[in-house]
């Protein structure tokens, strides 16, 4: 999920990105020590005896500008759409009789969503009941299987297989999962890019090469994944500060990103019946899909 944190840090790697084209153990493309951060530059900076801006260092500093802030249209409604290729499962379920054996995929990943739909004759167990488990990555077939045990009234689990003497017969099934994601807000905040030097002629050659740089891009992607559009509002050359030796150069950029909620569609496992998950009521369902997440 993208915030002013996130969005910052992309901004300072595609600065990076700019001053430094061919990687950091290289030259600049100025040819000068340039140090990039969010922030503002401090004391230390300006007259420190390291990597200093007296010492011929010049620097790139990135910060979110207060009243930069405002919200605007979103998706009506919230829709959650697929974000990404779906997880197959990797876990198989098969059946017979009273009893379901679970196995998985030989040196996969375990993952995808298993069920077990019962059959009986309602005095033990309602008739169509369902329990389903989401598999997590450090599952095995034993707590797979006890997973679904658990969700039983009278089932037991033994390693891989689940027995349920209250019902008449079971029906197993398997689905996949796929990310999906859905836009709870979005906005727009300013950023302000700074170039600062203890000399005009480094300023201005490290704010051009900002400024190409720049002139094309308009997204970028953050270290979580969300893309986001960054448009440029101008900059200017400020030299009220020559007197101290400091030159600067801002720049404006507009960026326009969502506030996501993320979370896993899982497949339909059966067609209708009643659900029965832990810690909860049991739920009939109609005519609908019966699903795990």
């Amino acid at each position: 999920m993208a915030d002013i944190v996130s969005i910052s840090h992309a901004i300072v790697a595609q600065m990076a990105a700019i001053a430094y084209p061919n990687g950091k153990g290289k030259p600049s493309v100025t040819g000068r020590p340039t140090k990039i951060f969010r922030g503002w530059i401090t004391q230390a900076d300006y007259t420190g005896a390291d990597c200093a801006l007296r010492n011929g260092v010049d620097f790139i500093t990135v910060m979110d500008l207060q009243g930069g802030w405002r919200r605007i249209d979103e998706p009506l409604g919230r829709p959650w759409r697929q974000d990404g290729t779906p997880v197959p499962a990797t876990v198989s379920v098969t059946t017979d009789g009273t009893t379901a054996t679970i196995t998985l995929q030989d040196g996969a990943t375990p993952a995808g969503i298993v069920g077990l739909r019962l059959r009986s004759d309602g005095a033990a167990i309602p008739d169509r009941s369902v329990a389903a488990y989401a598999v997590q990555p450090t599952d095995t077939v034993a707590s797979i299987a006890a997973a679904l045990a658990d969700q039983i009234d009278g089932a037991t689990s033994s390693g891989a297989i689940v027995s349920v003497p209250g019902a008449t017969t079971l029906e197993g099934a398997v689905g996949a999962y796929a990310p999906a994601v859905r836009t709870a807000r979005r906005q727009q905040q300013l950023f302000q890019v700074t170039v600062w030097s203890a000399t005009p002629s480094a300023r201005d050659a490290l704010g051009t090469a900002i400024d190409s740089g720049m002139a094309f891009i308009d997204w970028l992607t953050d270290a979580n994944g969300s893309t986001f559009q960054i448009e440029s509002r101008g900059n200017w050359n400020n030299d009220a500060a020559q007197n101290s030796g400091i030159f600067m150069r801002p720049f404006r950029f507009i960026a326009t990103y969502d506030t996501d909620m993320r979370e896993n569609m899982a497949q339909m496992l059966f067609h209708s019946g009643v659900m029965s998950l832990p810690g909860d009521t049991t739920h009939t369902a109609g005519d609908g899909a019966i699903s795990a997440s």
